[in-house]
C-alpha cells in the first residue's frame, strides 16, 4: 500500500487528517508532519526522510504539501531523487480523499495525476456552479 506523508506549515496537516476521518474514516499508513514558527527546516528533512522510510513498505511514498515554494515543498523535493516519492503541492480535502481512494488501485507513478485532477475539481464557485 503506498503510505501517505502530509506535511504542511502549522498544524494545517493534522488538522486535515482528522477532516478526512470524518468523511472517509479512518487510514492506514497516513501521517502528518508539521513545520511551526522557530522550527528548523534541516530537522524537518531528518523527519520527512525518516517518516518516509517508515511509511513505505515497497510500494512508495505520496507526499502532499500546502504551498508551492514553501519549505514543506522544499524538503519534499530535496527527497525525490533518492526515495521513492512522489510529491504534489496545494494540498486540499478533495486532493487527500482522491489520494486515499486511488493508492489502492494505481501505482505511485499514476499518484500524482488523481491528486491533481480532484484536487482542482473540488475548487469551484459555487454560485455559478448551482446557478
Amino acid at each position: 500500500m503506498i503510505g501517505v506523508l502530509i506535511v504542511t506549515h502549522g498544524n494545517f496537516s493534522e488538522a486535515i487528517i482528522k477532516s478526512m476521518e470524518l468523511v472517509f474514516g479512518h487510514q492506514k499508513k497516513v501521517e502528518a508532519l508539521t513545520l511551526n514558527y522557530g522550527d528548523d527546516v534541516r530537522d524537518l528533512l531528518v523527519k520527512v526522510k525518516e517518516k518516509s522510510k517508515e511509511l513505505d513498505d515497497g510500494d512508495g511514498v505520496m507526499v502532499l504539501v500546502d504551498l508551492l515554494g514553501g519549505s514543506p515543498c522544499n524538503v519534499a523535493a530535496s527527497c525525490l531523487r533518492d526515495e521513492n516519492i512522489q510529491c504534489v503541492t496545494g494540498l486540499n480535502l478533495p486532493m487527500l480523499i482522491s489520494v486515499l481512494e486511488e493508492r489502492h488501485n494505481v501505482a505511485l507513478s499514476q499518484l500524482p495525476e488523481a491528486a491533481l485532477e480532484n484536487g482542482k475539481s473540488g475548487i469551484v464557485n459555487l454560485k455559478q456552479f448551482i446557478g
